[in-house]
């Protein structure tokens, strides 16, 4: 219990610094941003007017805690970007900027564009028709992006700090003895975003019960430690992708490439994923000199922050590719994924998603080509926890739960075959979902 406590407070210590040196000089973004305000540039085929209700919608959108906000207005439409910040369920944020926007005063006779950011990458349009008075989403960009791409920021998020905290729980059920075996821990992880696309992920596991798993996990000890970075392609042809290298969940650490391409009929989509990894442990040595285990660089009370790099390394070169449906009516993802695992083993698996408000939940049906690779299935869900609004003061680290909980069950108890990795700690099946077209397209207007 001393060792808990002792790393408690020193992942508290080592946290704390990481997220004050984050902090840049400045404290108002919102009032630099506005100085500039003043110097508007065209894009090359756009002709740029005197927009003084978008400039002014811009600052009500920036008000309302929305980062990264952007406007324009020219001959031929009003646009501007706005990424969430305080709204934790992005599509519910881009309803509210929707209302902002209508509020506004804006020439409607002419189309509006709201472009939704993640950190600062464009991932939907969403485009109000003066013809019909209703607004669509997609996942394409035209025109209007490359002329507010130039414009200067409200709110930059640059520098911004969250400390998110991610509750786990895992439950094992191996042993005729005890129905279930569980591990529950708190995982609070510093994330931030010094450059367009780029993500940092400092992530501690922080234990509050360990009924079975190993010794490390009763250790606090590293979870994710992740540099990754966003880009869609520059043509505008719907492709997105995501690089990230670190240390990963499962103890594996490496680099991947993720990448992802919408269809015209963005019912439809493909995604992928490479990568190259191999195994690493936290904790104690279990190397013994004279009947006594090696002792670490490390005190005791630290020895969960031992890193322990694969002796014989073997790297291993993983894959997956998924052909993705969606069906907005039910709000319900259908993939079908081809893969090969962290053991080199190959399978499909079949996955049906459903997408609530505020909870996302999946089952799943798996099998190799391997006579022993029995069908393994089971369910997953994710679940928002809330606060589902969250106010920043300034560049203050702003300390809040996660997105989302999650819980996987394993029907068939495959413990060998099919094993999985996430690159990061915000990779799930919810998250996955926030900037699909027809689940914000559902959201906006109520």
């Amino acid at each position: 219990m001393k060792k808990t406590l002792k790393g408690i407070l020193a992942s508290a210590l080592l946290l704390v610094p990481l997220a004050l040196a984050a902090q840049p000089a400045a404290d108002d973004t919102l009032a630099r941003s506005a100085r500039q305000d003043s110097v508007r540039v065209a894009a090359p085929d756009s002709t740029v007017v005197d927009g003084f209700a978008a400039d002014l919608a811009a600052r009500r959108l920036a008000e309302a805690g929305f980062a990264n906000v952007r406007a324009v207005e020219t001959d031929d439409f009003t646009v501007f970007t706005v990424e969430n910040d305080y709204y934790k369920i992005p599509a519910e944020g881009f309803a509210r900027a929707v209302q902002i926007v209508e509020g506004a005063g804006l020439d409607e006779t002419k189309p509006i564009k709201i472009i939704g950011t993640s950190y600062k990458i464009p991932e939907v349009t969403m485009t109000y028709d003066p013809q019909t008075g209703l607004w669509s989403t997609t996942k394409r960009l035209d025109a209007s992006w490359d002329a507010v791409r130039r414009q200067p920021r409200l709110n930059d998020s640059f520098g911004k700090v969250d400390i998110n905290v991610y509750p786990q729980v895992s439950l094992k059920n191996l042993i005729i003895t005890q129905v279930y075996q569980s591990l529950w821990q708190l995982s609070p992880a510093i994330e931030t975003s010094l450059w367009p696309g780029g993500k940092i992920s400092l992530q501690v596991k922080v234990p509050i019960y360990n009924d079975g798993y190993n010794q490390v996990e009763s250790l606090v000890h590293p979870g994710f430690l992740t540099v990754s970075q966003r880009f869609r392609d520059p043509w505008h042809l719907n492709i997105f992708g995501k690089l990230t290298a670190g240390i990963f969940n499962a103890n594996y650490i490496g680099a991947t490439l993720e990448m992802a391409y919408w269809f015209p009929n963005e019912r439809f989509w493909v995604d992928g994923k490479v990568g190259v990894i191999d195994l690493v442990r936290f904790g104690p040595s279990s190397v013994l000199v004279n009947g006594q285990r090696q002792k670490g660089p490390l005190p005791d009370w630290l020895e969960g922050f031992w890193l322990h790099t694969n002796a014989n390394p073997d790297w291993t070169f993983v894959w997956n590719v998924a052909f993705n449906y969606y069906w907005p009516l039910l709000q319900t993802q259908f993939l079908l994924r081809a893969e090969r695992y962290t053991r080199r083993d190959y399978g499909l698996k079949f996955e049906m998603i459903r997408h609530f408000k505020h909870c996302s939940i999946g089952f799943y049906l798996m099998k190799g080509p391997d006579r022993a690779q029995h069908t393994n299935g089971g369910f997953r869900f994710q679940v928002a926890l809330p606060p589902y609004r969250r106010t920043r003061h300034g560049y203050w680290p702003r300390v809040s739960t996660s997105g989302q909980m999650g819980m996987s069950y394993n029907a068939n108890n495959e413990q060998y075959y099919y094993h999985e990795f996430r690159s990061e700690a915000s990779d799930n099946i919810m998250s996955k979902n926030y900037y699909n077209p027809y689940y914000i397209n559902s959201k906006l207007g109520k």
